[in-house]
């Protein structure tokens, strides 16, 4: 009998059990070089193909062209994101070439993407460390009590359409800034990486995908410019705003202090699986099964399916249900002692 979504059914695995649980792992880190090759051709192909079809199509078919765009720009974006860990292609300088062309038509910088989202798969779930990964930071009950004027402003903050709207302008507004990326904030005194090479990064891809976007209305015009290539960039960034959040902020999930805090723990108990059917799986690269990409980055995309199905652990994680992604948007405090989060009103009623 499965657990409730999101979590393992035996609980907590013991020292032992992660250990092996990681070294088995490791043999899914296999990248195909081949395979890799066609997911990005085939990508690419298709998201100019979406454009190409606005400069013969009528008017009223934009908005499904912009939905294709969106849902392939989603998809170029996880690919690129999968290259930021070297998990794409065998060859570290591969998947940074190929990650920064990616970054060319998503419109969000590869390197200084890179350094962020590294330091996000190292301290998820720390409790210790919120504030600075927004989208892992939850407030406390306690804290919720001692505040409830900013508890009740979280509740109505948070719902599918502020995490959609607010998701695309961090993805597709702040971070075309230097200082939109979390590690060149003020008061953030973890390691960096190298800033030099992150900003040279951001300034290649803020150029090279505005010269995109001048290329494409230059090609089929204003009117389907907005109509599908902006409209594209809107609906792929909400979605995969909307991605990020229930990867990791869903009901059963898993926080910590600093003591209690351990890398498989966070993985295996702090990161959703989502059991899409096969086009949306497809769309997404299965970036749904976080779990298993929480635990080890270097397994690309096309080898996580193939993980989680072979080791009992991760095949005892329960998907998330329907009933468990709205629930995303509701249960928004964590309560330690029950070790879930809670709605709004179990506080004050």
């Amino acid at each position: 009998m499965n657990a409730p979504a999101g979590v393992f059914e035996s609980g907590r695995l013991d020292g032992g059990s992660a250990r092996t649980l990681l070294t088995a792992l490791n043999r899914f880190a296999r990248p195909d070089d081949g395979l890799a090759a066609r997911q990005i051709v085939v990508t690419l192909a298709l998201l100019v193909g979406s454009v190409a079809l606005a400069r013969v199509a009528p008017w009223w078919t934009y908005p499904l062209l912009a939905l294709a765009y969106g849902a392939l720009g989603l998809r170029l974006f996880v690919l690129q994101h999968d290259c930021g860990h070297h998990s794409l292609f065998r060859s570290h300088r591969t998947n940074d070439r190929v990650g920064t062309l990616c970054s060319f038509f998503t419109g969000i910088a590869y390197e200084p993407w890179r350094q962020e989202h590294g330091w996000h798969h190292t301290h998820q779930g720390m409790l210790h460390r919120r504030g600075i990964d927004r989208v892992n930071s939850p407030m406390t009950v306690e804290e919720a009590r001692r505040d409830p004027a900013g508890a009740l402003q979280r509740r109505r903050y948070i719902s599918v359409l502020t995490v959609a709207l607010l998701g695309f302008v961090s993805l597709q507004v702040k971070r075309k800034r230097f200082e939109g990326f979390f590690f060149n904030r003020p008061g953030f005194t973890g390691r960096c990486g190298d800033r030099e090479a992150s900003r040279r990064g951001l300034w290649l891809s803020n150029t090279a995908h505005a010269l995109w976007h001048l290329a494409v209305l230059a090609w089929i015009g204003p009117a389907a410019w907005a109509s599908v290539l902006v409209a594209g960039i809107v609906v792929g960034s909400a979605c995969g705003a909307l991605l990020f959040w229930v990867q990791h902020n869903f009901e059963h999930t898993h926080h910590a202090d600093e003591g209690d805090w351990r890398f498989v723990d966070a993985g295996l108990r702090g990161s959703s699986y989502l059991a899409l059917a096969r086009p949306f799986a497809w769309l997404s690269a299965d970036i749904g099964l976080h779990h298993v990409h929480h635990l080890n980055a270097r397994v690309p995309n096309y080898r996580l399916e193939e993980a989680r199905a072979a080791l009992a652990p991760l095949a005892a994680v329960a998907p998330l249900t329907r009933a468990d992604f709205a629930r995303c948007f509701t249960h928004v405090f964590w309560d330690p002692r029950a070790a879930r989060m809670v709605r709004h009103e179990a506080l004050f009623g």
